[in-house]
């Protein structure tokens, strides 16, 4: 069972965001490439989002996450307090454009920056679970 007041804290963050990133790193210095993968989506569709790094809390995390969406992979997108999915569901909507359309940006012309990116746009800075 998952820590009551994690849970209840998760839940406010999810509530107050209306695009938020549960990653491993920051959205600077993602810890791994699933984590990248979608951070690069967000760059690419220019739309801002809070970024939760899930590596200092990342069982307790799991388990409240699980109980909130039954998913307990990172990362996690969530739109509008909705779960979109982790990297593979967020890059198959960005492709398809169901990804702006959820975000409420248009699409943009090109695809998904290479893993080389060179500099990566301006994000919030991440959020941090207290």
């Amino acid at each position: 069972m998952a820590d009551a007041e994690l849970k209840q804290k998760v839940e406010e963050l999810i509530a107050a965001n209306p695009v938020l990133l549960f990653m491993k790193g920051t959205p600077d210095m993602p810890r791994c490439g699933f984590s990248m993968r979608v951070v690069q989506v967000l760059d690419s569709v220019d739309v801002e989002y809070g970024a939760i790094d899930v590596l200092p809390a990342l069982q307790p995390l799991r388990e409240v996450t699980a109980e909130i969406s039954d998913w307990q992979t990172f990362p996690q997108l969530y739109v509008n307090g909705e779960l979109i999915g982790g990297a593979d569901i967020v890059e198959e909507m960005f492709e398809s454009g169901e990804l702006a359309e959820a975000l409420g940006v248009e699409q943009p012309e090109v695809s998904v920056p290479a893993a080389a990116q060179a500099t990566p746009p301006a994000q919030s800075p991440p959020l941090q679970i207290e």
